[in-house]
């Protein structure tokens, strides 16, 4: 079969934008689909196109291929896939869905991701161009429809496929696919199919400027039950791990290849044991790679100063902590069942060995007042002191796929159209709030917002006065050390792109 798969271009409002980097889903099921004697062409929309920025619908950026040069370049395909991960940009992969399907009318479309796990049969009913969605991990179930399709076999024996039935207008789920346990055994992802060097020449990565940088994902899954992520319904509670040997392997070969120089790890949950992350330090040291990485998202239950040390020892030099709320009640409300004061340490610990350490908060979550809005307050401020170096302060949005999400669907709360989609773009923007609280208004949880990294980022450079004047020298000269200044220099750089008047979408 001839196979083309579509990473569609990122979309961003707001100042803050959006960071492109390289996308793992659709490189490892290229690989999947390759591996089992598919012609695949993946089409990276941002890669391809990475310096090119168009304001669509009044206020939003889009940011990688234009739908006329998308025009050009796709080939014949029997199958056309697309990833469709962030509900947020839904309705923009929608359009690019319908678009694709008028260029190439006798090609099957199918859809995959987390947003098309989440919603498979709102996707169908709200895309009429979309044939088919596969739900969850993505690798054994692309590889089935491919090969059902190229036989002209039946497809009730395709597993984790959503589709439309044709008499009566409802929808047909076939089972899930087992999980794959062994990942060491899963091809690695194709690379070579997209303009990997856009991203690499251009340092581009989630987190600090560290040269050359590629994704890679030592484990798939979260054991953890956090009912305002998605994991549940995408991954389910499995989570597995690699081999510490296969994923050195991994990375001196893009060390080879690639030149590569850093290393971001895409997990939900990188660590829950300390035993594979001790290993895998050790990898890394015997064999003297001298790269760098960085864990997104991280819990704190397996770490302490011994293993931190270790793990700095070994390259990693950048920590997302997920702390969330500085209220133990509400963190047990998203049965998020973390000590604050533990994270605290854990924090306070990876300072001490040099890393550089970001946490991530969420305010307005349902059961949160104003005394655990406080309690998160102060947690912030001595972290702030004892020289945490990064904040980012989100408003809840219920995320489609989270069991909140659910809840609130049921309840009729939520209706699933444009404007609920687009509100999701609220996290990542501050000018504008929405707010799923009992508690506080949109107007005073977007004060808040901005009220919590005020006082955090005053009482960090008011209380570490050398990384003040690090700030204002490296905001002159356009060099981004930390995630702030990496911030500030993003916002430059979409003021300009934002007030382009040219209106409309591309096509």
């Amino acid at each position: 079969m001839r196979v083309t798969l579509i990473r569609p271009p990122v979309y961003g409002t707001g100042f803050m934008g959006v960071q492109l980097v390289p996308f793992l889903g659709v490189v490892y099921v290229a690989a999947a689909a390759r591996a089992a004697g598919h012609e695949v062409d993946v089409i990276d929309m941002c890669a391809e196109d990475i310096d090119r920025t168009e304001c669509v619908d009044g206020r939003f950026v889009q940011y990688g291929m234009s739908f006329d040069r998308l025009r050009e370049r796709l080939k014949p395909s029997d199958v056309i896939g697309f990833t469709c991960m962030f509900s947020q940009e839904w309705p923009f992969h929608r359009r690019l869905m319908a678009h694709v399907a008028g260029l190439a009318p006798e090609s099957v479309i199918f859809a995959g991701g987390e947003h098309v796990t989440a919603l498979p049969e709102f996707c169908l009913q709200d895309c009429p161009e979309l044939d088919y969605c596969i739900v969850g991990e993505g690798e054994r179930a692309v590889v089935a429809l491919l090969n059902a399709l190229a036989r002209g076999e039946s497809l009730d024996q395709v597993p984790s496929l959503v589709s439309r039935l044709p008499d009566n207008g409802g929808y047909s789920r076939t089972p899930r696919s087992p999980r794959i346990c062994d990942v060491d055994k899963i091809a690695r992802p194709a690379w070579d199919l997209v303009p990997l060097e856009n991203y690499l020449s251009r340092g581009l990565n989630y987190h600090l400027a560290r040269g050359r940088t590629i994704p890679v994902v030592a484990t798939r899954g979260c054991p953890y039950q956090c009912t305002f992520c998605s994991n549940a319904g995408m991954w389910g509670r499995q989570w597995v791990e690699r081999s510490a040997a296969d994923l050195a392997d991994e990375i001196e070969g893009y060390v080879v290849k690639y030149h590569a120089e850093n290393f971001v790890f895409s997990d939900l949950t990188a660590v829950v044991s300390a035993g594979e992350m001790t290993a895998f330090c050790g990898e890394l040291i015997r064999r003297d790679l001298k790269v760098t990485w960085q864990l997104p998202t991280l819990r704190t239950e397996a770490l302490n100063k011994e293993n931190l040390a270790l793990m700095y020892k070994a390259g990693c030099r950048e920590l997302d902590v997920a702390i969330e709320s500085g209220s133990k009640r509400v963190l047990e409300s998203v049965h998020k069942k973390n000590d604050p004061l533990r994270m605290a340490r854990v924090v306070r610990e990876a300072v001490s060995v040099g890393m550089n350490v970001s946490s991530n908060l969420v305010i307005g979550l349902p059961q949160e007042g104003w005394g655990d809005l406080w309690h998160t307050y102060g947690l912030l401020m001595s972290l702030a002191f004892h020289g945490m170096h990064e904040v980012n302060v989100f408003p809840f949005i219920p995320y489609p796929g989270s069991s909140l999400f659910y809840e609130l669907l049921e309840q009729k709360k939520i209706k699933l159209d444009d404007a609920f989609f687009l509100s999701l773009f609220s996290y990542a923007d501050l000018s504008r709030s929405v707010s799923w609280s009992r508690t506080f208004r949109p107007g005073v949880l977007g004060f808040m917002r901005i009220f919590l990294m005020a006082s955090f980022y005053m009482v960090m450079l008011v209380s570490h006065p050398s990384r003040l004047l690090r700030l204002v020298v490296n905001a002159r000269s356009g060099r981004a050390t930390t995630k702030l200044e990496g911030v500030l220099k993003r916002i430059f750089k979409n003021m300009k792109a934002s007030s382009r008047t040219k209106a409309g979408y591309a096509k």
